[in-house]
């Protein structure tokens, strides 16, 4: 069974079809010179979030394509013993998954915590309900 994600919950409430096709037929894909456009600036902002919440190089980066889904999530549990910054974070429960774009480690109240942040390459809110 797939775990469930943000993405294909909106790719099933733009269009059902696309959502199957996503899954079952991914080497249909073709992404338009605008959408592959999207693509590099919302890389280019992510390097650039980087620098700016670990301008001193000391965070970890988890990269999804070339650690595997599987190697994400390990290694997200185990980087959050050290209580450092971490980029692309990965998690799992209950047949979903989540990545965050920056977790931040905090205290509140004298208690360790994380937070999340989502960083976004856009200049308007979407309302996706």
């Amino acid at each position: 069974m797939r775990a469930l994600s943000k993405s294909k919950i909106l790719a099933y409430r733009q269009c059902p079809r696309r959502l199957w096709l996503e899954v079952k037929r991914p080497d249909l894909r073709e992404d338009s010179g605008d959408t592959q456009t999207r693509y590099h600036v919302g890389h280019s902002v992510g390097e650039i979030a980087r620098r700016i919440y670990d301008p001193n190089d000391r965070w970890s980066l988890i990269d999804v394509d070339t650690e595997g889904f599987d190697g994400a999530f390990a290694r997200t549990q185990a980087l959050l013993a050290g209580r450092r910054g971490i980029f692309e974070a990965g998690f799992k429960a209950a047949g979903g998954l989540a990545f965050a774009d920056v977790l931040l480690p905090v205290k509140r109240r004298e208690r360790p915590m994380w937070r999340m942040v989502e960083i976004k390459a856009s200049t308007l809110v979407k309302d996706y309900l």
